[in-house]
């Protein structure tokens, strides 16, 4: 983070580091996938106890580190399964999908949830891995311009869902339980990296309907 924010300090101090940042993206995509979690355990560790600044204008400023930036957790979801989260401002580089689930007839590897689209891919215990035909998806289309190229992203999304789960008075995904639940699986990642002890949940909610690619091309305004 201090390689690109102009004022990186916050995301270094309690409140702040990998999984109250980055977190939210992937486990609220993991309790979509999964349903929602148990319990929770983890080691935190803290390698770097500054940083220095490479972004403008303060290039060259150092800063204190007071919060944890590498953490491996273990989550243990209601229905059994089980998950292993590592998150980190420490790798310079890594092979690593964002995602990669394991079940008992194969591995799926799920794109990044920090956008949207991607590509899914997956196998059996016999084939090769190989890439799901693309899905006509609204919130797939690439939309907006970043480094490393054109992506999708649609993150007023959830607001839209909401809006017209009031209209249609049903229940908007992004839903109160669903942020409490995920807010409560971080947290939880952070004490047992202090106490060092499984840390169990004091909320669950229900998995969210999916957004179907209809549903989906509905909730975008159309130009006039």
């Amino acid at each position: 983070m201090e390689h690109w924010h102009p004022n990186p300090d916050f995301f270094f101090q309690p409140g702040g580091g990998p999984i109250l940042d980055i977190g939210p993206y992937y486990i609220t995509n993991l309790v979509q996938l999964i349903g929602p979690v148990k319990r929770v355990a983890a080691l935190a560790a803290t390698p770097a106890s500054e940083r220095t600044i490479t972004s403008k204008p303060r290039f060259g400023e150092k800063i204190k580190v007071t919060t944890p930036t590498t953490i491996h957790a273990l989550l243990e979801f209601e229905n059994g399964a089980t998950v292993t989260f590592n998150a980190s401002w420490d790798v310079w580089k890594h092979g690593h999908a964002p995602i990669e689930l394991y079940g008992e007839e194969g591995t799926i590897f799920v794109p990044d949830p920090n956008f949207f689209g991607g590509d899914v891919m997956m196998t059996n215990r016999t084939d090769a891995v190989k890439k799901l035909p693309k899905w006509e998806h609204a919130f797939a289309v690439p939309n907006q311009q970043h480094a490393q190229g054109m992506m999708a992203n649609y993150r007023a999304s959830g607001l839209a869902d909401m809006a017209l789960g009031i209209l249609e008075d049903r229940p908007h995904r992004c839903s109160l339980e669903l942020s409490l639940h995920v807010i409560d699986v971080m947290t939880g990642i952070l004490r047992s990296g202090e106490t060092g002890r499984f840390v169990a949940m004091r909320t669950t909610c229900e998995r969210p309907e999916a957004l179907s690619p209809a549903q989906a091309k509905a909730m975008l305004a159309r130009k006039k």
